[in-house]
């Protein structure tokens, strides 16, 4: 049985992403795959992370968004999701609480979250050493070069 697990976790595990890479409280954008028809194309999801889930291959995270007209938005992602594409920290949150869902009541300036604050040097480090987007990409190239040797 845990031959099985383990074959499974690293087969849809994804390199380089973990939840305590993704704050709550912080601006994220999530670039998934969509295929409409026969065509695939890349949509990004632009929010605030509110709650976090799980852990291992159940790691899911809830981000939310206010669209036109004022509509909120939320949007629960799978972290090892095939689907994912990339997950980009836009502004790192800061926040007391695990569990943001007091922003659904909130609109206009009093739903967004103060961002820290930083020097722009430690900021920048500490925001690439969070995107996700070049260890995917990395990946990417290791597969296919795994199935070039098939």
């Amino acid at each position: 049985m845990n031959n099985i697990m383990d074959i499974v976790k690293k087969q849809y595990e994804k390199k380089g992403r973990e939840l305590d890479k993704i704050p709550v409280g912080s601006k994220i954008k999530v670039n998934t795959k969509i295929i409409e028809g026969g065509k695939e194309r890349i949509q990004a999801f632009e929010g605030i992370v509110i709650a976090k889930h799980g852990s291992g291959l159940d790691a899911t995270f809830t981000v939310r968004k206010i669209a036109s007209g004022g509509i909120g938005v939320e949007r629960t992602f799978p972290l090892h999701s095939p689907v994912i594409q990339s997950i980009k920290v836009m502004k790192q949150g800061k926040t007391k609480r695990a569990k943001l869902y007091y922003l659904r009541e909130k609109f206009g300036k009093k739903a967004r979250k103060e961002s820290m604050r930083f020097d722009a040097e430690a900021s920048k480090e500490q925001l690439e050493s969070l995107n996700m987007e070049e260890e995917v990409k990395e990946e990417k190239k290791e597969d296919e070069k795994k199935e070039e040797k098939k």
